[in-house]
């Protein structure tokens, strides 16, 4: 049963269209613009480039790129929970096994797997959060960054 919801699963995600999330490449941020309608702003660091995207009801979403143009992390703030799914992408999967093996508390989540670090924490009108992939951050730089 758990191979066909998998493989159920798997075909499913081929047919949801490309939206820049987690470990994807750069040139998918666009997507995301478009999606949340939101204006785009990109600020170059020492080590990497923050694509930070604001929503029209004020919220923010920053994509953090490493030189190699892969998405490493994301952080979000504001009045609603921003498409999940689209940010987090293939590792939306992986934060859905993780909670489900923990006790998730209502107001916050922070979940910690080889693969992916999730944290959120929110109530109504006020998320914020932030996701990393450790192994895409570069290495000259900490997780700190990601904010």
């Amino acid at each position: 049963m758990r191979c066909i919801l998998t493989v159920l699963l798997a075909m499913l995600a081929g047919c949801l269209p490309a939206w820049a999330s987690l470990g994807d490449d750069v040139s998918s941020i666009d997507s995301d613009v478009r999606v949340l309608g939101g204006q785009l702003r990109i600020v170059s660091n020492w080590g990497y480039d923050l694509h930070q995207i604001t929503t029209p009801d004020g919220s923010t979403v920053k994509e953090f790129v490493s030189p190699a143009g892969k998405v490493f992390g994301i952080s979000w703030q504001g009045n609603s929970m921003h498409h999940l799914q689209q940010l987090l992408g293939a590792y939306k999967a992986e934060l859905q096994r993780a909670e489900r093996a923990q006790i998730v508390r209502r107001r916050s989540v922070l979940i910690e797997t080889d693969c992916l670090v999730f944290y959120d924490v929110g109530h109504l009108r006020s998320f914020r959060g932030r996701a990393y992939v450790p192994s895409l951050i570069p290495g000259n730089m900490s997780a700190e960054v990601i904010k």
